[in-house]
């Protein structure tokens, strides 16, 4: 017991986290922002990869395993859903991290952002900073090892909210089939937006 709380000790250190981040920056001042980019997708879809592919024969039964966080597409995250297509993530899974390095170290260098608007730019326009690019391109990665009633289940991300209260919503363009999807309203999902750090939906193909 006393080995595993040592080791609880290693990674609750704020150095840990601190770390991560600072060895992030090294690698944009050495690739730039494309180069950051590739690296954290690869990332995620390497921790992908590792997770074991589920199956369930009902949706609701997916659901709740998804709020439990006993699937893979949420192991990472605390969730709860908003109707039975849309999944609004609590707090960022990186939330320790941005604390400790602001309190700390101080505000986020600008490449945090940069990357993620490069990342935008190429994937899905819905990050702020480098921590939203691993957990959204994890989710979209973890949704292919996963099917219900014999179908894939696709992820599609609404809105994420940033530690420091920034918002990025997808263009206005997608919204109306996002939240159809979704079966929220926009004055819902503007509600939801006001306490949680992401709202994204899934479904399936017909």
């Amino acid at each position: 017991m006393k080995n595993i709380e040592g080791y609880q000790e290693i990674l609750d250190n704020p150095m840990v986290d601190i770390a991560t981040y600072l060895f992030l920056e090294d690698i944009a001042d050495k690739q730039g922002a494309a180069g950051m980019n590739n690296y954290l997708m690869s990332l995620a879809y390497s921790l992908a990869r590792t997770m074991p592919e589920e199956e369930y024969t009902k949706w609701e039964d997916f659901i709740d395993a998804l709020v439990k966080s006993e699937s893979i597409l949420t192991a990472f995250e605390k969730v709860y859903a908003a109707s039975e297509n849309c999944m609004v993530t609590v707090e960022s899974p990186f939330l320790r991290g941005w604390k400790e390095y602001t309190k700390r170290i101080g505000e986020f260098p600008k490449i945090h952002k940069d990357v993620a608007e490069y990342y935008n730019s190429r994937v899905t326009p819905t990050a702020i900073e480098t921590g939203d690019i691993i957990i959204q391109t994890y989710r979209k990665a973890a949704a292919e090892k996963i099917t219900v009633n014999g179908k894939k289940i696709q992820v599609a991300h609404i809105a994420t909210v940033s530690p420091d209260g920034s918002k990025k919503i997808a263009p206005e363009e997608w919204l109306p089939i996002l939240l159809e999807k979704a079966k929220i309203t926009r004055t819902q999902l503007n509600m939801i937006l006001r306490n949680n750090a992401a709202v994204w939906v899934i479904y399936t193909l017909q």
